[in-house]
């Protein structure tokens, strides 16, 4: 029983998540300046550390193909695959600077063919 409530929880998380991404406020992420508003912070922040300057480190963003709302969602939530731990960066960054931290991402990605 325990772990339906847990698990119901973890729904009503990530339901709440997936409803502020539908906001109207999600900007133009191929706008220049929010991009480069993005890579300033990923330097900033560290995050060259493992993906490196350019994206192409050890966790390389450059070989994914790569979503708006998922790439939002691993810098906001983090996330963890392989015993590789990304950290939750909601309460560091607002959400404009996810989302220009996301446009950046999305920016260095393998684009969709």
């Amino acid at each position: 029983m325990r772990n339906i409530a847990i698990f119901a929880c973890v729904i009503l998380v990530f339901g709440v998540t997936v409803q502020q991404l539908d906001a109207d406020e999600m900007p133009n992420l191929s706008d220049p300046k929010i991009i480069a508003a993005g890579h300033a912070l990923f330097l900033e922040k560290q995050c060259a550390h493992c993906h490196g300057e350019d994206g192409t480190g050890g966790v390389n963003l450059t070989r994914r193909v790569l979503d708006a709302k998922g790439v939002f969602v691993s810098i906001a939530d983090g996330r963890e695959k392989n015993g590789i731990r990304m950290p939750a960066w909601r309460e560091v960054l607002s959400d404009q600077e996810i989302w220009q931290a996301t446009a950046y991402v999305l920016s260095i990605c393998k684009k969709t063919p």
